[in-house]
């Protein structure tokens, strides 16, 4: 029982010294502060060689972003973690609340935000239009991304979209658009992703070039983070470097696009390493 006493007195005299002290509980502030609060000066310099890089001549960079998800899993769902040195994000999905407020400063950095038409279901194809278009005005995006897939976009809705004044996106097989509306449309994007070699490759590009009558100026060739083509050695390589390589020797081509943009995010050494190599590869001078 003396014992008890004895440590009872010792805790409360230890409780009255630290009560007696001077210092206080100090705030930490747990904010995440990015560049331009950190330096503004410094940042606004970047914004300034950026925009200068973007309005120079040089390989156009377009990626197609799954924004929106239900449950978001880490910053590669959000448009303010996308690379500065994009030229173009598709949206594929209407605008979340996030989006929306990182628009401002996406935009800050000369990247333009287009909307995507899934216009592959000929039933669905015209409300889609209808409703990207209506998200476009809305929020003051871009320009419209009709996706095609393996089908023939209508003639009408190409006609639409292009009225509206927007800059005008296809994503599929370029030979599918009806003739009459190729010179409508800005920019091409042709998936390679299911492309097993370089030759199979430029033996596609050739085709929209010269069949189809599709500038090369006008032409982005796409792919994924994680696919991967046989070089002309036939020795496996990661896709995105073939590809970019073929923009630059089977044209030259506009640029080049990255479709799952988000696989690429994470990487030890740098977030969208693989991405970033190709952009670099593309426009050295960027560095």
């Amino acid at each position: 029982m003396k014992q008890i006493t004895i440590l009872l007195a010792s805790a409360l005299t230890l409780v009255l010294s630290l009560a007696a002290c001077d210092n206080e509980m100090e705030t930490i502030d747990r904010r995440t502060v990015g560049p331009q609060g950190q330096d503004p000066v410094l940042y606004a310099e970047y914004l300034k060689a950026l925009g200068a890089y973007k309005a120079s001549e040089h390989y156009l960079t377009y990626a197609r972003m799954e924004n929106a998800p239900e449950v978001s899993t880490s910053p590669r769902d959000y448009l303010h973690a996308m690379p500065d040195s994009l030229d173009y994000i598709a949206l594929v999905r209407p605008l979340s609340q996030f989006d929306c407020e990182d628009l401002p400063g996406v935009r800050a950095k000369g990247t333009k935000i287009l909307l995507r038409a899934d216009c592959s279901e000929a039933a669905t194809a015209a409300q889609a239009v209808e409703d990207a278009l209506a998200q476009i005005a809305a929020h003051g995006l871009d320009g419209l991304a009709v996706y095609g897939g393996s089908t023939a976009p209508d003639a009408a809705l190409i006609d639409k979209a292009s009225r509206a004044g927007t800059f005008l996106v296809f994503e599929g097989d370029p030979a599918l658009v009806p003739p009459d509306s190729r010179e409508k449309i800005d920019l091409y994007v042709r998936d390679v992703t299911g492309v097993n070699n370089v030759f199979t490759l430029q033996t596609e590009v050739d085709y929209i070039l010269e069949r189809a009558g599709i500038p090369a100026a006008k032409l982005l060739l796409a792919t994924t983070p994680d696919s991967r083509m046989d070089d002309a050695a036939l020795h496996a390589q990661e896709a995105l470097t073939l590809v970019a390589r073929a923009v630059m020797t089977y044209g030259p081509l506009a640029g080049l696009a990255v479709y799952d943009i988000g696989k690429d995010y994470y990487d030890p050494s740098t977030n969208y390493r693989r991405t970033k190599a190709a952009i670099n590869l593309l426009n050295p001078a960027y560095n």
